[in-house]
């Protein structure tokens, strides 16, 4: 199960923080919080699909997540609808997230809640469906460890059989001829005696194809409301603290508050602290709609980070859109790419470098050059700002904004003083002291 798989091989170690304020960076500076002894790795998603071959269709959405060695961290995160080729239509999904220190230890708590799903082309349907991970380690000399993935339905039907409310784990339905379904998904495994660590795996409804449907093939594997738990022992790897996160688009408003239920991050990625030794870790989806503000054919963001105090350290993160439609038109692009990178060599000495892409971007009627300078600034009357390849960097940081909209006065269904992010990649470092 690759979803699983891919959030196995994260590696731990201390956050680095990033601050970005107004475009402006501040060197990564400690945590402010005293980190525990282990290391929280979670996510919650609405839906996510993954083809035959581990070809991922669309990964987690409104994914809320926690990858930390502090207690008190918290991610929330909601989507308005979800669309995928009638394999996969819902609405009011929300998630969220969360490490706390709980009585004798500590606990992971990871939470989605998905309404009016509709899948296979209406074979299976559901009111409401909530499913809670949490994961739990007490400091106890026997690091004792415990979960509980549990799922609850509201009028869940599939094919013939209605399921009731509450119904036991990994209950397994059979769609003759179209699909296995395994209801309220629940899987653990616990470390080592004694060594503290647990690792779950659940979701409310867990599909596979047994023939080909909307366009995917057989064996395409769907999973409604995927959550995800780890608790591991902290041991630092050596090396320079590093950091970072990307996302494909945003709309926020002008207290930086999300605007509304379908705006938060897509495809988001952050940077493992221990890095990923070298090999792309990449959350994609295909395809962001918020009706006239944001359509995107695909979207895909990658982190890649290396720590060592022998060879060169860093962090790389990359945002990657295509057929990108703003604003009913206003804005469109073929393709936008950014990258962000912080290094450190051994010696310590840093540096920073941005680099980005644009294929056939058009602002207003008007084609925008490849080569357009970065932090060009383009002006719709007294209603939009429009920052084109924002960049800022230090020794220590660097950010990129492929595509930066502040809205001034209310115009295209958006009130005055949101901001509409489009490609953001940010990426920290800090050598060892």
């Amino acid at each position: 199960m690759q979803i699983r798989k891919r959030l196995i091989k994260k590696s731990i170690a201390p956050a680095v923080v990033l601050a970005i304020v107004s475009g402006v960076i501040v060197a990564p500076g400690t945590v402010s919080a005293t980190p525990t002894n282990h290391h929280f790795t979670g996510f919650a998603g609405g839906s996510a699909l993954e083809a035959l071959g581990n070809t991922v269709v669309s990964n987690l959405t409104s994914e809320s997540s926690v990858d930390s060695s502090d207690t008190g961290v918290t991610s929330t995160n909601t989507l308005a609808t979800v669309n995928v080729n009638g394999l996969l239509s819902s609405s009011n999904v929300a998630t969220d997230a969360a490490s706390s220190n709980i009585a004798g230890g500590v606990q992971l708590l990871t939470h989605a809640h998905t309404a009016n799903a509709s899948l296979l082309n209406g074979a299976i349907t559901v009111a409401a469906i909530d499913t809670t991970d949490i994961a739990r380690v007490l400091d106890n000399a026997a690091a004792t460890t415990s979960a509980d993935i549990n799922t609850t339905f509201v009028s869940l039907k599939i094919g013939n059989t209605h399921v009731p409310l509450n119904v036991k784990k990994n209950t397994a339905i059979n769609i003759p001829g179209v699909a296995t379904v395994v209801v309220n998904m629940s899987l653990q495994e616990a470390g080592p005696p004694g060594s503290g660590g647990i690792l779950t795996f659940g979701a409310g409804l867990a599909i596979n194809l047994l023939k080909s449907l909307g366009g995917k093939p057989k064996g395409t594997q769907i999973f409604l409301n995927p959550v995800y738990s780890a608790i591991e022992t902290v041991t630092q790897e050596s090396g320079p603290l590093i950091g970072g996160n990307a996302f494909a688009t945003e709309v926020t408003a002008a207290a930086g508050n999300l605007l509304n239920a379908h705006s938060g991050p897509t495809a988001s990625i952050g940077m493992p602290f221990n890095g990923t030794h070298g090999s792309d870790v990449t959350n994609s989806t295909l395809a962001v709609n918020l009706p006239n503000i944001i359509n995107v054919a695909a979207a895909s963001d990658t982190a890649n980070g290396v720590k060592s105090n022998t060879t060169v350290s860093y962090s790389r993160l990359t945002t990657n859109l295509s057929h990108v439609n703003l604003l009913g038109g206003l804005i469109t692009a073929d393709a936008l790419t950014g990258t962000a990178q912080a290094s450190a060599n051994p010696n310590g000495t840093t540096f920073t470098s941005v680099s980005t892409s644009i294929v056939n971007l058009v602002i207003d009627g008007h084609p925008i050059d490849v080569n357009v300078q970065p932090n060009t600034v383009i002006k719709i009357g007294n209603l939009l700002t429009i920052t084109i390849r924002l960049q800022a960097k230090s020794p220590f940081a660097a950010v990129v904004k492929l595509l930066d909209i502040k809205v001034n006065t209310a115009s295209y269904g958006l009130p005055a003083g949101a901001e509409v992010q489009i490609g953001v990649a940010r990426a920290a470092i800090q050598p060892a002291q």
